[in-house]
């Protein structure tokens, strides 16, 4: 008989087991950008700008995934959101109809790694910078930093990404 109460008694303890172990490692980026906006962004003479859905490219990674650590949302969602508050902080009217340009982006990149005891955090997102059906800027952007913990680095690494669109010379020659 304990023979079958242990067959019987596996399959839930291993689900609770997992379920468990699936929490243990969720982090909560919650990325707000606090910078100083350093591009005025509201005297653009080339027309308004949407900023697209972007893709993730990554292979292999599930949509929440950073690292071994699960975001409460997914990490394009997260980028995408990041680039979008850095364009509307520096006074940028974003549209969603009857715009010029068109900023698209995939996420290719998210990888982290341990560093002098801290948490390090890459992100690489290809983007597009599209005026009608022509490509007007076209690059892949990065950003590296490290943390406490992976939240904190994620928030230090969009801090660098966000930087390296809006303070990209030939993106805001496109833009501006």
């Amino acid at each position: 008989m304990s023979f079958r109460r242990l067959i019987a008694a596996l399959p839930l303890t291993c689900a609770l087991a997992l379920t468990g172990f699936a929490h243990a490692d969720d982090v909560q980026v919650n990325y707000k950008y606090t910078q100083k906006p350093q591009v005025d962004f509201s005297k653009t003479s080339k027309g308004p700008l949407k900023v697209s859905a972007f893709t993730d490219k990554r292979s292999g990674a599930a949509a929440n995934q950073i690292g071994d650590a699960t975001a409460e949302k997914s990490v394009v969602d997260i980028v995408n959101d990041a680039l979008v508050q850095s364009l509307v902080a520096g006074g940028a009217t974003l549209v969603e109809d009857g715009q010029n340009l068109t900023l698209e982006g995939e996420v290719v990149e998210v990888s982290v790694a341990e560093k002098d005891g801290n948490q390090e955090v890459t992100i690489r997102t290809h983007v597009t910078l599209r005026a009608g059906s022509r490509a007007a800027y076209d690059t892949v952007i990065f950003g590296r930093a490290t943390g406490a913990d992976v939240a904190e680095a994620t928030r230090n690494a969009l801090d660098k990404l966000v930087n390296s669109l809006i303070l990209d010379d030939y993106f805001l020659n496109e833009v501006l």
